[in-house]
């Protein structure tokens, strides 16, 4: 970023005009910068953070999904009554995946070992149950960056579902996020600030789609 000219630090620069934030997910308003240069306030990094903000504007182009404010007994029939037999379960903000690829899974695992798991996690908000998916659907999985209002992609190939979303999304006012998507459907949507790039997408390439987005 700084060979392209976009200044870098660990704290914001007295004489820039303009700033953005990346680095750790933040839980709580107060570990948001609150510096008026930032392009993005919590506000929009909250709504971009909470599946049930985003999830009802791409509902019907998106896995099924429906929310609850706790993982009781309730939460399995739910699922029953909807005809799934597995489910994807996470904080709206995160799911158990570094554990492993069905740790939030059920019933790989019960509801009771969910919850447990997920009350020592620092992220608080609903959960949302997905339905399960074939895991091999998510071979073709792909991230695309939101900036500025314009969408990239290391093939400059932007699906139509995409840019569907985008649109939709716009009524958050979030000036940068990502979309993860298959052929297909959406799987989620992320805040800008705490994405990561995707193995796929270099360093060099995010740096210049940054470059590009700030000139417009």
């Amino acid at each position: 970023m700084e060979k392209l000219g976009i200044r870098v630090g660990v704290a914001p620069h007295d004489d820039s005009e303009q700033l953005f934030y990346r680095g750790y997910i933040m839980h709580d308003q107060s570990e948001y910068p609150d510096d008026p240069r930032f392009i993005q306030g919590w506000r929009e990094y909250e709504s971009m953070t909470r599946m049930s903000k985003t999830y009802p504007l791409i509902e019907d182009i998106s896995i099924p999904t429906f929310f609850v404010d706790e993982l009781d007994y309730t939460v399995e029939k739910q699922i029953k009554d909807r005809g799934w037999d597995r489910a994807f379960i996470k904080n709206e903000e995160k799911s158990l995946w570094d554990e492993g690829e069905f740790a939030s899974v059920w019933p790989d695992n019960t509801i009771e070992t969910l919850c447990r798991k997920y009350q020592a996690l620092p992220y608080k908000g609903v959960f949302a149950v997905r339905k399960f998916m074939n895991p091999e659907l998510f071979f073709e999985e792909e991230r695309y960056w939101v900036i500025l209002g314009q969408i990239y992609h290391r093939t400059g190939i932007i699906p139509d579902i995409v840019k569907t979303a985008v649109e939709r999304l716009s009524v958050l006012r979030c000036h940068y996020y990502t979309i993860d998507a298959i052929p297909g459907f959406i799987v989620e949507v992320n805040s800008g600030e705490a994405s990561d790039r995707m193995g796929v997408n270099s360093p060099e390439l995010f740096s210049e789609w940054w470059r590009v987005a700030l000139k417009q």
